[in-house]
């Protein structure tokens, strides 16, 4: 017997997941991620951290970042890694279209392969549903 999951099903099961799972999931925050440039702690410009609510301000679940210019280990020009860059001002746009990649935990995308099975049979799920529930448009979900 053959066993046919519908999209539908398998969204309100992976959500059902990330809630079990993640505690706080439908709470979570965003808003500029940082990186350790040196000097302390800066502003990413190409990166949006999202954060569960009893989790420390930089403890992701996962990142929307711009697929061009983010770089993992905060490798940017000087003028980024001094005063407070000019887009970190204000809240991060979750409709830029240079955000385009959302980096998920793997550790934690592990968790959810025990509880949905292999990660192949769900991520493109993951990336519609985050999409859908930020109000992003992400192109790509990259699991690390």
């Amino acid at each position: 017997m053959k066993l046919i999951i519908t999209e539908s099903k398998m969204t309100s099961v992976l959500h059902k997941g990330l809630t079990t799972l993640f505690k706080g999931f439908d709470n979570i925050d965003y808003d500029w991620a940082e990186f350790n440039c040196g000097m302390g702690v800066c502003c990413d410009p190409y990166a949006i951290g999202f954060v569960l609510p009893d989790n420390e301000y930089n403890d992701y679940l996962f990142k929307l970042v711009d697929g061009e210019m983010y770089d993992p280990y905060g490798d940017y020009p000087e003028e980024l890694k001094g005063d407070l860059p000019e887009p970190c001002y204000e809240r991060p746009n979750l409709m830029n279209p240079d955000f385009n990649i959302i980096l998920f935990d793997n550790d934690f995308a592990l968790e959810l392969s025990d509880y949905l099975g292999p990660i192949d049979s769900w991520s493109n799920t993951l990336l519609r549903l985050l999409n859908d529930k930020f109000g992003m448009d992400a192109k790509q979900i990259l699991f690390v």
